[in-house]
Parts: C-alpha cells; structure tokens; sequence
C-alpha cells in the first residue's frame, strides 16, 4: 500500500483516538474543580503539595490556595561546619526564606499559618504584619519583635511554643492586639525574657498553659537571693476550658472564670525550698486555692498530684462546693495521699466518676533513690502509711447516696489496711454505684521495686487471694454494683 492508501490514513485516525482517549484518562484528575483539587493537596505535606506547581500551567499556583501551609526549618540540623561560622552559613538562608515567605503572602488570601522554626537566632521576618490572619501558631526559640501597631482584628486561634520575647510588656501588647481571640495554647521555656506573664483577653474561651520547666532550671546564680520571681496572672471572664501546668509561676493570680466547665490542674512549687520564707509559702499555697475558687461550675476536673500538695489537710472549708462537677479524676501526692479524698466527696456532691490513676512518678523517684543509695519512708502506691492515716467521713458524702456511678482505681496493692479500708467503705457506701474497677499493683513493696526476694512468689499468690476476698465479700451498698480487679501477670 502507499502512503495515501485508505488503510494507512484509518491505522492513523485509531491511533490519534487512541492517544487522545489516553491523554484525557491520564489528565483526568486535572479536570476536578479547584475547590477539590485544593482539598486533596491539603493532605499532603506542604512540600509536596508546592512541588505539584511544575506539573503544568493549571497547577502553578493550586497549592498556594490551600488552608494551612506548615513551614519546617531547622539550619543546625544540617550544619556540619565549625559553630562560629554558623552565622554566615544561616543568614543567606534566612534571608532566602522571609524573601520566600513575603512573595507567599502577597499573593495568596493567608487566614492560617503554622510556622515551625528552630535554631534560627533572631528572625527577620514578622507575621505580625498580616492582619488578615485567623489562625497562627509559632513553635521557634527565635526572638520575636512584636511591632507597636500590631493589629490581628480577626485571629481567634493563637499558639505560641517555646517563644523567646523582648519582654513581659511585648507578650501584654501581642495578647491586647487579638480582640476575639478564643482559643490561646502558650508553652514555655525558662529563657524567655518574661518574669510577668499576663494573660488578659476578655473574648478567650480556650486557655492552655504549660509552663513545665523544673524548678531547678529556671533560676542562674543568685536569683533566689536577688529576689527574682515568676508571677502570672490571667484574666479571662469568659473562659470554658482551662489547661493550666505551671511549676515557674511563684505568684498566681486568676480572676473568676465561672464559665469554665472543663479543667486540667497542674501547679506546684517546691515549697521546702530553704530560700522560700514561710510568708512565700503561704501566699502560693493561698493562690492555688484561689484558682479553684475561680472555677466553682466546672463539671470535668483533672488534678495533677502535685497540686494537692499545695492545698493543705483540710479542703471543705477553703474550696466552694463544686456543684455541677460530675467526673473528677485526681492524683495523689504520696505526702497527703487519699486523706484528702474524703473532703474532695464532700464538696462534691453530684458528683458521678472518680478517677484516681496511677501515680507514674513515684516509679522513677524509687529508681533514682536506689541509684542514689538513699532510704525512702515506706510509700505503697498512693498512700504512705506512716503520715496516712485516712478516716471516713462521719456523715456519707452526698455523691455516695445518690451520685457515684463509677470508680476506677489504679495502683493498688493491698498491703496497707487503710486502703482496704477505703475500698470497703466506697462499696459499702455508694448507693448507686454501678462499677468500681481496681489495678492491683504488685511493684510498690517495702518501699521499692518488687523481687522474689522481698516478697516471694507463694506470699503474693496469698495476698492477691486475700485482697480479692475481702473486697468480694464485703457489703455494697448498691446490689447492682460490678466489681472488676485487674491483676497483673503473675511474675516467677
């Protein structure tokens, strides 16, 4: 055949059909409207989503549209020069990268920004300018320079991680910049330029606070004889959530928060400190209770162990009546222990899930003290039998007569007659308990780790029956009551 032959020019036109059919399946997913092709982008990392920009002219600027972008760089990670030439390795970067950051900004609709930066020094560059932001999250230990005409008229979502600030004047002008801020996460660290952390945001509903760093990091040379401390003061009328870690503060101040209805306490300051006067120690332990006073409708309440330290012995007269607190979940410091647990029922009295967990710290205290080759006092679990002496109530908490459906208790070993004695009592005594489930615990025995040789194979076979024994034969108070004992694997 030739070249114009009717058989040639047919192979031909089923070939272009078939390239075509091919072509149009191939570049389907180009075909999807913007709206979704923006949503599946989303889902990947944003150097990959940026990265699709080269697939053809329709893709160019896609990513950029996409609701949150997320920026990682970290210039040490991968510097493997001499330190002291580390500035000029980072700065053309640095300065490459806020380029990067300006262009992004001036063409795209930005309402959300998540900036992960480390090691970087002092940034240049400042979201601070960009009104238009709605959501900003910082995790960086760069130093940020807030501007004096700051402005976030539409923010609502700000958090701040590991943030290095010129001052506590700087964080007040930031914070007073945000007029319907509503959800506000701060994580600090001990070299952040602030002594005075005030929070004052009428519009916050959200407030999550971790100001974690130990206490014997926090403090260089003679700051304790300088008169050096830390204070923070929140001021917060509309909050409804409260996440509250604090072990810097010397000072709290909070003002009433009555609409909070879910709350997470973690407050201590080691108040034997030789340096703290006893005036010192009063007023802290007279703050932490006032948080508590500012919260008196909260209906979910964590306690860290820690913060009952600072409560002292006797609750029912310094704390209000939490009257719409149905699940409270608290951890005990092995120095008052569940001797206060029968002050926290009576101010309870609706009270419907008791949570006591397990008391994580109290394993690596014993593992440091053995190491150390020190002597502890006899501590099993949660009670220390020597300063515990826990007595119920003389009138039946409220919550056990006509509330307390469930119990769940961790840490558990048996071995201390007053923890029986209270497990009895909560059975005998909660009307309306519908469950109590208990982890028996076998590692907290003669005031450390569990061995054969403390405490052999045949006497814990005996005192797990024992423990079970009593607890099933016991009086309930409520027929319908499941108990459930969790017993660890028998170790040989």
């Amino acid at each position: 055949m030739g070249l114009n032959s009717p058989g040639t020019s047919s192979e031909t036109k089923k070939m272009f059909v078939r390239e075509e059919i091919t072509n149009e399946a191939q570049d389907r997913i180009s075909q999807l409207p913007d709206a979704i092709l923006c949503h599946i982008l989303s889902l990947l990392p944003t150097k990959l989503a940026a990265q699709t920009g080269i697939l053809s002219k329709q893709w160019k600027n896609v990513w950029l549209s996409i609701p949150a972008l997320e920026f990682q760089i970290n210039l040490r990670a991968n510097y493997e020069g001499e330190w002291s030439a580390f500035d000029c390795f980072a700065k053309p970067k640095i300065e490459s990268f806020t380029n990067f950051l300006d262009r992004l900004f001036a063409i795209r609709d930005t309402s959300e920004l998540d900036l992960d930066l480390w090691e970087l020094g002092e940034f240049p560059w400042s979201p601070f300018t960009n009104n238009s932001l709605e959501i900003l999250k910082l995790s960086c230990n760069v130093l940020l320079n807030i501007p004096s005409s700051v402005s976030f008229p539409r923010l609502k979502v700000l958090h701040l991680h590991s943030v290095t600030y010129v001052g506590g004047a700087s964080v007040e002008k930031l914070l007073s910049s945000c007029p319907v801020l509503e959800d506000l996460q701060i994580s600090r660290w001990q070299w952040d330029n602030v002594r005075n952390f005030v929070i004052a945001v009428p519009s916050l509903k959200r407030l999550t606070l971790d100001f974690s760093t130990p206490e014997m990091d926090l403090y260089d040379g003679d700051d304790y004889e300088d008169g050096v401390e830390y204070k923070l003061i929140i001021t917060a009328p509309n909050l409804e959530y409260l996440n509250l870690i604090d072990y810097m503060s010397d000072s709290i101040q909070v003002s009433s928060m009555t609409r909070v209805t879910e709350s997470r306490l973690s407050v201590y300051k080691i108040l034997t400190c030789v340096q703290r006067t006893a005036e010192q120690t009063s007023n802290y332990e007279s703050n932490v209770r006032e948080i508590f006073r500012s919260i008196p409708n909260v209906k979910h309440l964590t306690i860290g162990e820690f913060t009952m330290n600072s409560l002292g012995e006797s609750l029912d007269s310094r704390l209000p009546v939490f009257q719409n607190l149905v699940h409270l979940e608290i951890s005990f410091y092995v120095a008052n222990g569940a001797i206060l647990l029968p002050s926290l029922l009576k101010i309870s009295p609706k009270l419907e899930s008791l949570i006591l967990p397990q008391v994580h710290y109290i394993r690596d205290l014993h593992n440091f003290e053995r190491n150390m080759g020190i002597t502890s006092p006899n501590v099993i679990g949660w009670f220390n039998p020597e300063e515990n002496q826990v007595k119920p109530p003389q009138d039946v908490p409220e919550c056990l007569l006509f509330s307390l459906k469930n119990v769940e208790i961790s840490c558990i070993t048996g071995r201390v007659e007053e923890e029986v004695e209270l497990l009895i009592y909560l059975l005998g005594n909660a009307m309306v308990l519908e469950k109590m489930t208990i982890w028996y615990e076998e590692y907290y025995v003669s005031g450390g780790p569990m061995d054969t040789t403390n405490y052999p194979t045949a006497r814990r076979v005996q005192d797990r029956l024992s423990f079970t024994d009593k607890l099933m034969n016991c009086t309930r108070g409520s027929a319908a009551c499941q108990l459930d004992i969790q017993m660890p694997e028998l170790q040989l």
